[in-house]
């Protein structure tokens, strides 16, 4: 009774609900074939349009809500630094190591602390996931195989 009475007063909330559903899985679709079938271009192009797009949303939806401090968070500032190195110094070695070890640290353990979770239908869960897991997938990709392919390529004149 009380949820079929939920579910005829909110068709708002349930088409935000179906939007976003597609819009979580077309983000996880196109990043799985991008890094696929190009490792070595697009998938930088995409991540960091999509990581721009989310941060915007991020902040935008948390500065209305009066939870600005949030945005200072230590995640935040590894993402800002993972889309530098991306656009502005991708052959800076003592980034890459950064980024890498910011990714593969704390934004790692803080998928399992803070319980990120996939779920499609609901844009700030699918945002948090986001922002602490793409930079670890995208750092691990970049150590186990941008780098070493890089290696075997003839010196620059």
């Amino acid at each position: 009774m009380k949820l079929q009475r939920i579910m005829a007063t909110s068709p708002f909330q349930r088409r935000m609900d179906k939007i976003a559903y597609v819009f979580g899985t077309t983000i996880l679709v196109a990043y799985s074939y991008l890094i696929g079938k190009f490792p070595h271009t697009a998938i930088y192009t995409y991540s960091t349009m999509l990581m721009v797009l989310l941060l915007c949303h991020r902040y935008y939806s948390y500065w209305t809500n009066g939870y600005f401090y949030y945005l200072y968070d230590f995640c935040y500032v590894a993402n800002f630094f993972m889309i530098y190195l991306l656009n502005f110094a991708p052959k800076n070695q003592s980034l890459l190591i950064t980024c890498f070890v910011f990714s593969n640290g704390p934004l790692a353990a803080a998928i399992a602390a803070f319980r990120n979770s996939l779920v499609y239908h609901r844009v700030d869960m699918l945002t948090s996931l986001a922002i602490h897991a793409i930079p670890m997938t995208l750092m691990t990709h970049i150590r186990w195989v941008t780098v070493p392919e890089q290696s075997n390529l003839p010196l620059e004149d």
